[in-house]
């Protein structure tokens, strides 16, 4: 089940959580794990996952985003 939020943040609090994500995006990237090509399509997919949420972050206007749990 898809549920969506708004949220609104201030700049500061939307500086540091695409800090936050930078710094998970590097631990799923650097993660040291058998290259399966199951732990490997994991591994895109993750990523996919933290670019997507970062670019709504990043895209939103006036402080406001939405978020998808």
């Amino acid at each position: 089940m898809t549920d969506r939020r708004k949220v609104e943040l201030t700049s500061r609090q939307q500086d540091l959580l695409l800090q936050g994500l930078r710094y998970i995006r590097s631990s799923v990237k650097l993660r040291r794990e058998d290259p399966t090509p199951e732990v490997s399509q994991k591994r895109v997919e993750q990523l996919e996952e933290l670019l997507q949420l970062s670019s709504l972050i990043e895209g939103s206007s006036h402080a406001e985003m939405m978020l998808q749990s």
